[in-house]
């Protein structure tokens, strides 16, 4: 009967989650909805189906625990150097900015200060799990908009590590400095009397030495067994292996006092230093997606329908409130670090939503203790409302920031930066973004030009910098310094415009490099006899074989090309599943480039 009662909860949970996909697929919503929508109708509070219990809080649990390890897993340290100024300027501006005003808000309503500080910043977080899959749904991972949220997310699961201990302080009884300090000299010192300051510092001090430690164990523990595994060719192994080091690592973290998601980052992050982290990220990919699905079908479990009925103006209101200021908070915090209005409008309404961190800190004993049942149920509600908002909260911001875009647009367009000889990419297409973010990672110059208006708009709101204008007039070229441009990048393929235009541009700009990706081999032929380096498409992200050729051609050494590729198809398949040799530290792509005429 025990294993009756522990088997039917996860049969119930696969289930209906099953059908949760199915119909959100087929009605284009996004499936964190229906999910959502499931747990509140199979839940105690409604079709009573399911109860919550110890496993569905393992299960739900176990679904962030894979979701860090994918995170930790695309994170190294040249990316960590390469998103200072997010991780230093823009992550710390929107969490303070969010958290501050919250804690604010609660201390308005009557919660005492260090309880309103806490639910406060737990609310400035957003949710690593929402966001991921929106900008998965949208195919923004790897632009401006897509990279920034991702470094702020980052930030924000090392920083509600520490809210979690200052949560979990306040119940010792002393809400002054002398409790926190006491719980983190407990948790790291074993008990012994430290000052706040030495203690935070230690804490510090250990979360650096815990980052180095995955680095090396990376290197020296985990890639020499994943070498061994692959040689023996044994799946099997390979796959308990991983399982095992992602849950015991996450289990060794809990253990100390901290958090079971602080392991699986790290876990993650050990795994990126090693020519395995695709294989391995193929591996995990089904087990991070179902448990995903169980983390937000037990969200769905824990909202009492009756009681937001009962309060349903407040929690609208609170929601609403939620929404609203992190958008505009959010906004403000990305206009101080240097973005544009419709990037930081974009970035504001993407980051909005509640997080699952604030979920755990709400169930956190002094916290809930400390706040009335019905703001911390009101609470509880408005976030998890703003969760199955978020999708169409972030298209809106979407739509906003393209008709920013847009009217910004209706004047006379402004010149062309004068650059030093840059590369010219025409067309802001998905191939024409990948060398758009090649160059910018390689920090080449470049001018984008885009003639169709959705397109452009779409472009400019996603971060990127692109003029309109149609590049087959050799006008518009000599305007924006064909003469001088190193190479040029044809993001969409017209061959009867190309065709029309060949002699011109051989004519005018002899030493003029143009680059093409296609799909077919009859366009392969066809561009090629144009005198075209023309590259058959055959990897994902679409394009990487021209992009490649191209900043060789531009005379990027072939380390730093080696591992532009791996970082971007890390970006290009984050929540998907990829396919590589186990041998190799490269992506599939390299094995078989394609063909380049």
């Amino acid at each position: 009967m025990d294993a009756v009662d522990a088997l039917v909860p996860a049969i119930t949970l696969l289930g209906f989650g099953a059908a949760a996909a199915l119909l959100c697929k087929a009605a284009r919503l996004s499936p964190i909805i229906g999910y959502l929508i499931v747990g509140i109708l199979i839940g105690p509070h409604a079709l009573r189906l399911i109860q919550e219990s110890s496993a569905t809080h393992l299960l739900a649990e176990l679904g962030v625990v894979f979701l860090l390890f994918d995170i930790g897993m695309h994170v190294s340290l040249r990316e960590l150097k390469e998103s200072r100024q997010d991780l230093l300027g823009l992550a710390p501006a929107h969490l303070l900015l969010t958290g501050l005003v919250s804690a604010t808000a609660l201390a308005l309503l009557g919660a005492d200060w260090p309880i309103a500080i806490a639910v406060g910043l737990s609310l400035g977080l957003s949710s690593t799990a929402v966001v991921a899959r929106i900008l998965t749904e949208r195919e923004q991972n790897s632009c401006p908009i897509g990279r920034t949220a991702t470094h702020v997310l980052i930030f924000q699961d090392m920083a509600a590590i520490f809210l979690m201990i200052f949560a979990t302080s306040l119940g010792r009884g002393d809400m002054g400095a002398e409790g926190l300090a006491g719980l983190v000299s407990e948790r790291l010192l074993g008990g012994a009397d430290v000052p706040l300051a030495a203690a935070l510092g230690l804490a510090l001090v250990q979360a650096g030495l815990a980052f180095a430690a995955a680095v090396y164990a990376g290197k020296y523990l985990v890639n020499p067994v994943f070498r061994t595994l692959a040689a023996t060719r044994n799946e099997e192994a390979f796959t308990a292996f991983t399982l095992l080091f992602v849950l015991s690592a996450a289990c060794a973290t809990a253990m100390s006092g901290l958090s079971l998601t602080l392991g699986a980052f790290l876990a993650g992050l050990a795994v990126s230093g090693t020519p395995f982290r695709h294989e391995v990220q193929t591996e995990m990919a089904p087990f991070r997606g179902l448990l995903l699905s169980f983390f937000f079908i037990s969200v769905g479990l824990s909202i009492d329908v009756g009681a937001v009925l009962r309060n349903l103006p407040l929690v609208l209101l609170g929601t609403a409130a939620i929404l609203a200021a992190k958008s505009g908070l959010g906004f403000l915090a990305a206009r101080l670090n240097g973005w544009k209005a419709p990037g930081a409008t974009q970035l504001g309404f993407l980051l909005a939503q509640g997080s699952e961190f604030a979920l755990v800190i709400l169930s956190i004993g002094a916290i809930s203790g400390g706040l009335p049942s019905g703001l911390l149920g009101s609470i509880v509600a408005a976030l998890v409302l703003s969760l199955a908002a978020a999708p169409v909260w972030a298209a809106a911001g979407v739509r906003i920031s393209r008709e920013l875009v847009r009217r910004s647009q209706d004047g006379p367009a402004a010149p062309a930066p004068a650059l030093d000889r840059p590369v010219i990419v025409v067309g802001m297409t998905q191939t024409g973004r990948l060398a758009v973010d090649a160059l910018q990672d390689h920090n080449i110059p470049y001018l984008a030009t885009e003639f169709d208006p959705e397109r452009m708009l779409a472009a400019v709101a996603d971060g990127y910098k692109v003029s309109f204008g149609d590049a087959s007039n050799m006008k518009l070229v000599e305007a924006i310094g064909g003469n001088m441009a190193r190479a040029m990048v044809i993001g969409f393929p017209r061959y009867e415009v190309s065709r029309a235009v060949t002699q011109t541009v051989n004519r005018r700009f002899p030493d003029l490099k143009r680059f093409i990706s296609v799909d077919t081999d009859e366009d392969f032929t066809r561009f090629g006899d144009l005198g075209i380096r023309t590259h058959l498409s055959i990897g994902e992200p679409r394009g990487i074989e021209m992009v490649i050729d191209m900043l060789r051609t531009l005379g990027i050494s072939e380390a730093d090309v080696r591992d532009w590729m791996g970082r971007e198809v890390d970006l290009f398949t984050i929540g998907e599943a990829v396919p590589e040799d186990e041998d190799d530290d490269l992506p599939p792509q390299e094995a078989d480039i394609g063909r380049a005429a």
